[in-house]
């Protein structure tokens, strides 16, 4: 996943570290004196996201419940014919002579 590094700033540590600068550690880690800090539209990003409410169960995702019952495969729907093969249909034979 690309690191979306225009979403922050390097600056210059001003008095006290920004309360919004990252922890960063290893070779991440910003030099003396300086911190990375989210940008206001990383910041709308992280509130758009966290306003999209996934707080209802959804039909595709199974409960840790039922994870451990035994996989049922849907039942076919009776209106649903299944594809035909092309050397099936009558219309593939015409036309080659």
């Amino acid at each position: 996943m690309p690191a979306y590094r225009f979403l922050y700033e390097k600056r210059l540590i001003a008095g006290e570290p920004s309360a919004d600068a990252l922890k960063l550690t290893g070779r991440d880690a910003p030099p003396v004196d300086w911190e990375i800090v989210p940008t206001y539209d990383a910041q709308c990003l992280v509130a758009y996201l966290m306003s999209l409410d996934q707080s209802h169960p959804l039909k595709e995702v199974k409960s840790p419940a039922a994870a451990g019952s035994p996989a049922v495969a849907p039942a076919a729907s009776p209106t649903a014919a299944p594809p035909a093969s092309p050397a099936a249909s009558p219309a593939a034979g015409k036309g080659t002579k």
